[in-house]
């Protein structure tokens, strides 16, 4: 790779600069959209436009919105802004899928929700992968009932025989799972063995 100059350090440094500026204002706009849609709905104001129903009124060609889309839009506006009282610019920064990400757990642990939890769900919509906070939090209904928390494990597809190779510490696995699927992978073994002979 070529040396970078001073120049291209600046001009990349000003480029994600705007991008990250881009991504917080495109936040604020669809919380925005939220609430206009929502007074639209709320007040039958698309009556006054010519329109018979909500619905309809979406499926405009100059609007062409999916329905689902329009309801998570108002929903992310009833329930952040609305119910929680939180800031467009911090729910802004956490963005549009990282909100819809959490919404059934705030809907699901709504009233009784600590704030320090809540605060951890908005960390982790903001800062995990997509993946990783789906992982995280639908593992956590798992994790139920027990005192300590254990990594879900992890799971690949290897190149050679194109199956699901699992890697978890074996000192996680359940013991009696463990004997059973050693003397499972025993037997499987012994019968390869005589099939050949």
């Amino acid at each position: 790779m070529n040396e970078i100059t001073e120049t291209q350090g600046k001009n990349a440094f000003e480029l994600h600069k705007s991008i990250v500026r881009l991504k917080v204002q495109m936040g604020v706009a669809f919380l925005e959209l939220g609430r206009l849609l929502k007074e639209i709905r709320d007040k039958e104001l698309f009556k006054v436009l010519g329109y018979d129903s909500f619905q309809a009124y979406l499926t405009d060609s100059e609007l062409g919105f999916k329905r689902r889309t329009v309801y998570y839009y108002i929903e992310i506006y009833e329930w952040y802004i609305g119910k929680l009282s939180y800031d467009e610019q911090y729910l802004a920064e956490i963005g549009h899928d990282g909100l819809i990400r959490m919404l059934p757990i705030v809907k699901k642990e709504y009233p009784n929700m600590p704030e320090s939890r809540l605060k951890e769900l908005m960390m982790d919509a903001k800062e995990l992968r997509h993946s990783d906070f789906d992982k995280k939090y639908k593992d956590e209904e798992k994790q139920n009932g027990h005192d300590d928390y254990l990594s879900p494990p992890e799971y690949f597809r290897c190149e050679c025989h194109s199956k699901w190779r699992i890697i978890v510490p074996r000192e996680d696995c359940c013991p009696e799972w463990l004997k059973e699927f050693t003397k499972q992978s025993e037997k499987e073994v012994i019968d390869k063995g005589s099939k050949k002979d």
